[in-house]
């Protein structure tokens, strides 16, 4: 839990004492930051060597496709927005605005100068620009979730700046 507590900073919205929606954002230099990059390396590992699966080429073309950020960014970040989810019945009610706003705040009173949010279009990625997000990378992806793009065998993915002042 240190860890966690230490990089990686959550805030909630409750609604009549339930939890409507959550977003948080860490640091990529944070403790947490780098476990998590070296236990999926690790993990990935150890997939591809799994007899359970069947075709580990499907499996790294998965990794392959969702791991889209180009080298000559891959450092320029300085944290990502980790999470932001709304219970659906929440949408729409401005929850997550008001959730990335709190996250902004407390990453810019953490002296982080950028946020890296990495999304697609499953996603409502439109409230991004509108809360001054810059979309600074786009890129088509094969389609590993068909549910969540109406069955298109592709979709775009985004990489949002926030420049936090």
């Amino acid at each position: 839990m240190e860890i966690l507590e230490e990089t990686e900073h959550i805030v909630y919205y409750r609604e009549n004492g339930k939890l409507a929606g959550f977003a948080g954002y860490s640091k990529n230099n944070s403790k947490k930051y780098l476990l998590r990059k070296k236990f999926y390396s690790i993990l990935k590992n150890i997939l591809y060597k799994s007899r359970k699966i069947k075709d580990v080429n499907a499996l790294k073309e998965y990794f392959n496709n969702y791991n889209y950020v180009p080298k000559n960014i891959e450092n320029h970040f300085e944290g990502e927005v980790s999470i932001l989810i709304i219970d659906e019945k929440y949408r729409g009610k401005g929850i997550g605005k008001k959730l990335l706003q709190e996250v902004f705040e407390l990453a810019k009173n953490d002296n982080m100068k950028n946020l890296q949010i990495l999304t697609d279009e499953a996603c409502n990625y439109m409230i991004y620009e509108k809360l001054g997000c810059k979309k600074i990378y786009e890129t088509l992806v094969k389609n590993q979730e068909t549910q969540k793009c109406g069955n298109k065998l592709s979709h775009m993915a985004y990489i949002y700046e926030k420049e936090l002042y």
